[in-house]
């Protein structure tokens, strides 16, 4: 299924047919971005919330997966990107190591090293919050918002309860960034092709 609305230049098909569409390749580095926070932190956790991290991993990456490149959707013509949204990715990705660098010597200078993995979690929600104007993609708020502040709480708990609780925060933003992405794909299954007026 491929079809377009030349009027509007509105475009329903699925993502796998569309792969070079930033829409789709764009969610890759958040896909595998979560995949490494689930995968790379849930050995820290204790019992069997491992395997269970990794169970809860594997069945939202499938709905990831379906949602983004199987179910047809609609893709709305994009809107142009300025040069300053290349000047404001980069900004945001030095400002992004540059709060990872500084906070892991915090850290390890207060004897709280372990929770580093919080720490890159809220930093890098916090680098996804000038690319929802830079984009023109508002699903970057909520992405930034919600791993901004599951990092916090990692960073609270871990410091004054329980040093886990900073890893298990970072597996959870791991399936939440998949929850997200896939949720951003779902808003576009049933939205119907525009018609032109006249």
């Amino acid at each position: 299924m491929n079809e377009t609305d030349q009027g509007s230049l509105v475009i329903r098909a699925r993502g796998i047919q569309r792969v070079w569409d930033p829409r789709v390749w764009g969610t890759f580095i958040g896909a595998a971005g979560a995949t490494v926070f689930v995968t790379a932190y849930r050995g820290a956790l204790p019992a069997l919330w491992p395997v269970v991290s990794i169970i809860v991993w594997a069945v939202t990456l499938l709905a990831y997966l379906i949602a983004v490149f199987v179910i047809p959707r609609t893709f709305p013509k994009t809107s142009r990107v300025s040069a300053r949204s290349g000047f404001i990715y980069l900004g945001s990705v030095v400002a992004m190591l540059l709060v990872i660098r500084l906070g892991t010597s915090l850290l390890e200078n207060t004897g709280h090293a372990e929770l580093r993995s919080a720490l890159i979690v809220a930093a890098v929600g916090l680098h996804f919050l000038p690319f929802a104007a830079a984009f023109h993609t508002p699903m970057f708020t909520s992405l930034g918002v919600s791993m901004a502040v599951l990092g916090a709480i990692g960073l609270l708990l871990g410091w004054f309860w329980d040093p886990r609780a900073a890893a298990a925060l970072a597996v959870i933003s791991g399936v939440v960034m998949l929850g997200i992405i896939a949720a951003d794909a779902v808003r576009t299954f049933q939205k119907p092709l525009p018609h032109p007026i006249g």
